[in-house]
C-alpha cells in the first residue's frame, strides 16, 4: 500500500512540476518570442529621442527657411514699390516744372510778375 501511495505522490509531483514549468514558460518566454518574431529590431529610448530631435530640427529649419524667403520677398516688394514711387515722384516734379514754366510764359506776355512760390501754387492748383 505504501509503495502505491509513494508512486501516486511521485506522479502528482511530476504533473504539478510540468504544469508549473509550462505556466512559467508560457508567461515569460512566449510573449518575448512573439515580440521577437514580430519585430526585426528593437529601438532603444536613445534612438527614439534622436529621431524626435531630428524631426524637430528639420521642422525648425523649414520654418526658418520660410521666414528667410518671406523676408526676401518683402524686401523685393519694398524695393519695387520704392522704385515706382521714385518714378512717379519724378514725373510729378517734371509736370509741375512744365506747368510753372507755362504760367511764367503766359504772365511774361502780359507783363505781369509772380514770385516762385506763387508760380508753384498756380501749378499745384492746375494739377489738383
Amino acid at each position: 500500500y505504501q509503495n502505491k501511495h509513494n508512486n501516486n505522490n511521485n506522479i502528482m509531483m511530476l504533473t504539478t512540476a510540468r504544469i508549473v514549468s509550462r505556466r512559467v514558460a508560457t508567461a515569460n518566454i512566449a510573449p518575448r518570442a512573439a515580440a521577437a518574431i514580430g519585430s526585426t529590431r528593437c529601438l532603444s529610448i536613445g534612438d527614439v529621442l534622436n529621431k524626435k530631435e531630428k524631426v524637430e530640427e528639420d521642422r525648425y529649419i523649414r520654418a526658418r527657411e520660410a521666414q528667410v524667403a518671406a523676408a526676401k520677398a518683402a524686401a523685393a516688394a519694398a524695393d519695387t514699390k520704392a522704385a515706382e514711387l521714385a518714378a512717379k515722384s519724378e514725373q510729378l516734379i517734371e509736370a509741375k516744372t512744365a506747368s510753372m514754366n507755362e504760367v511764367a510764359d503766359l504772365l511774361a506776355q502780359s507783363g505781369d510778375v509772380v514770385s516762385e512760390a506763387g508760380l508753384a501754387n498756380l501749378a499745384d492748383w492746375k494739377h489738383a
